[in-house]
C-alpha cells in the first residue's frame, strides 16, 4: 500500500519520480523549474503565487489558451518594476493540466460508475487543488477521450473496526475508457497515454487539516477458478490548506491529454 508523505501528497508507484520539496516561496525558483498554477489576466500565476512573465519561449502551445498549466522553465530574473514575486522566465516546456470538481457520491452519473484500471503515476498538493498525472492503455492511434473523475465516497474507515473515522475523506478516482481498453484476447495493439488532472480542495475540504485516501482500481488477476479480482492502488495523506508546492523535477514524456 502506498502512503503519502506527513502533509503533503507524496506517492507513488512503479513509476515513481522525486519531487522538489518546499515551503519558502522563493526556495523553489531554481534555473529551471517545474511548477503547476493558474493562467490569470494571461500571466502564469504559480501555485506559490509566483507571477511568470515569458520573455522567451522554446516550446509550442500557448499559456493565454489555457486555464491551468504544468510549466519547466528557466527563472532568470526578477521583473524590473514588478511586484516582489514577479520574475522573467524562459519556457522551456508545458502541458495543458485539466481541472475538474469533486463528485458527490450521490451525484455520480451513470458514466461514472464505470471504474476501468488507471494508475497514478505521481502527484502532489499545491495551491489548494490535489494534482494527479495518471496513465492508462489505449489503443492505438485512438482518439477516445476517457473520463476522469474524483468521487467524495463518503469517511476513511477504521480498518479494524469498520467504523467512519470522523472528519476524514475517501475518495475513489473514477475511468471511464469507454471501452477503449486491454480486451482479452490481445488482438489489438496498445500504448499507453495520460494526462495532467487537477482537483480543487479548498472549499470542499473545510478543515485546515483532513486526513484523506484516494482508492482507484489498477487491474485485475485472476482467482484461479475462471474468475478474476481487482487490484487496487490506495493512497493516503494529510490535506493542510497552507500546504507550498511538491512538484516533480521534470515533465512527464507521456504528457499528452487524452482526459475529459
Amino acid at each position: 500500500m502506498t502512503k503519502f508523505g506527513k502533509t503533503l501528497f507524496y506517492m507513488i508507484a512503479a513509476l515513481a519520480v522525486s519531487f522538489n520539496t518546499s515551503c519558502k516561496k522563493d526556495d523553489t525558483l531554481q534555473y529551471n523549474n517545474a511548477t503547476m498554477g493558474n493562467i490569470v489576466d494571461g500571466r502564469f500565476v504559480s501555485d506559490q503565487g509566483n507571477i511568470f512573465n515569458i520573455v522567451d519561449q522554446q516550446c509550442s502551445g500557448q499559456l493565454d489558451t489555457m486555464k491551468r498549466a504544468l510549466v519547466v522553465c528557466d527563472v532568470l530574473n526578477k521583473t524590473a518594476g514588478g511586484a516582489e514575486n514577479e520574475y522573467d522566465v524562459r519556457l522551456n516546456r508545458i502541458a495543458t493540466v485539466l481541472t475538474k470538481n469533486i463528485v458527490p457520491n450521490e451525484a455520480i452519473s451513470d458514466e461514472m460508475l464505470v471504474q476501468d484500471p488507471i494508475h497514478i503515476e505521481h502527484g502532489w498538493i499545491a495551491g489548494g487543488y490535489i494534482n494527479l498525472y495518471i496513465i492508462f492503455p489505449i489503443t492505438v492511434n485512438s482518439n477516445t477521450k476517457h473520463l476522469i473523475n474524483l468521487v467524495h465516497e463518503g469517511s476513511m474507515k477504521n480498518q479494524e473496526t469498520g467504523e467512519d473515522i470522523e472528519g476524514t475523506y475517501h475518495f475513489t478516482l473514477r475511468h471511464n475508457s469507454f471501452e477503449d481498453k486491454v480486451t482479452y484476447p490481445l488482438d489489438k495493439e496498445y500504448v499507453l497515454a495520460g494526462g495532467y488532472v487537477s482537483f480543487p480542495m479548498n472549499g470542499y475540504i473545510t478543515e485546515s487539516k483532513a486526513a484523506f485516501s484516494i482508492e482507484c482500481i489498477e487491474g485485475s488477476e485472476s482467482t484461479g477458478e475462471g474468475d478474476s479480482k481487482p487490484i487496487t492502488q490506495t493512497l493516503r495523506g494529510e490535506y493542510t490548506t497552507d500546504g507550498y508546492q511538491h512538484s516533480p523535477q521534470t515533465m512527464s514524456k507521456r504528457a499528452a491529454a487524452m482526459i475529459k
